[in-house]
């Protein structure tokens, strides 16, 4: 109950006696004033009790009021704690998100500078296919020109076994021809004429059309070194300084080598030219021999 209230029911019980005592003095002049003082007088006792009860339930109101205050003064003080924390959590929350701007703001550079190393990267990797290309493109022309360079050198191995059986049947008939001098001599009682060996520089004054060429220097690989080699031919096999070599293995061309320094029954040079490692037991012919210069 509130102050005003208190003051109305107040008021309300001071006019109730003032009015109840004017009836009283006005009845009292009547002929049943005993009666009616009577009846106003307990009237006045009811207004009384009453008045102490409103009272009584004024004061209970105004206790559960104040409670009800005090109950919302703490509630009032919990919600501002709440509020001092709700505000140190957005403070936090705050900050929180200015370091994960920051962060982003990193992230975004870093991936920028991602994609900037990635379009470098596509870019060498363009440049390294077309590399590749190129040199997949010189590697086929290499191994073309491999082929054609194994064609020749069979060739080349076909021509000098012919010109081997040319040259074994020009000894053939140059010993006949020596047979027959021996022969025409000894029927004519002359010595018989000066004969060239089968070189094929002449008979006597007569000189050959188509000299036959000497044989064909061959050996074998006995040491590899880097890019020195050591042949099984030298000096007693015709071999001699700055010859050149054409080393095989089988029917596929290896490389060349040119001879350095040379020994009897040995010698030894550098390649100059490979298409393949040489290695031990490969076999080799002279150029010269081969080329039929």
């Amino acid at each position: 109950m509130t102050i005003l209230t208190k003051v109305f029911t107040v008021l309300l019980v001071v006019f109730s006696i003032a009015f109840s005592t004017m009836a009283v003095s006005m009845v009292a002049q009547t002929t049943n004033w005993r009666e009616t003082a009577t009846k106003y007088e307990a009237n006045a006792r009811i207004a009384d009790t009453n008045l102490r009860n409103m009272i009584a339930a004024g004061a209970a109101q105004e206790a559960t009021a104040r409670e009800t205050i005090d109950g919302y003064l703490s509630r009032i003080g919990q919600l501002e704690e709440d509020l001092q924390k709700n505000g140190a959590e957005v403070a936090r929350l705050r900050s929180g998100l200015a370091g994960a701007e920051s962060e982003k703001s990193s992230t975004v550079a870093m991936n920028r500078a991602l994609l900037s190393q990635l379009e470098m990267a596509r870019g060498a990797e363009a440049e390294y296919r077309g590399q590749r290309e190129r040199l997949d493109r010189d590697n086929i022309d290499l191994q073309q020109r491999n082929i054609d360079l194994n064609a020749r050198v069979n060739e080349l191995t076909s021509t000098v076994t012919v010109m081997n059986e040319q040259r074994r049947q020009f000894e053939q008939q140059i010993n006949i021809l020596r047979q027959a001098n021996v022969k025409m001599s000894k029927a004519t009682g002359r010595a018989p004429s000066a004969m060239e060996n089968a070189a094929g520089r002449g008979l006597g004054n007569i000189q050959a059309l188509n000299p036959a060429r000497p044989a064909a220097i061959k050996g074998k690989i006995l040491a590899v070194s880097g890019n020195l080699v050591t042949l099984s031919v030298g000096t007693a096999d015709g071999v001699s300084k700055d010859m050149v070599f054409v080393i095989n293995r089988g029917a596929d061309y290896v490389g060349e080598v040119k001879i350095n320094a040379v020994n009897p029954d040995q010698c030894a040079g550098r390649i100059t030219l490979s298409s393949i490692a040489p290695q031990i037991g490969d076999e080799v012919t002279d150029w010269v021999a081969m080329s039929g210069n």
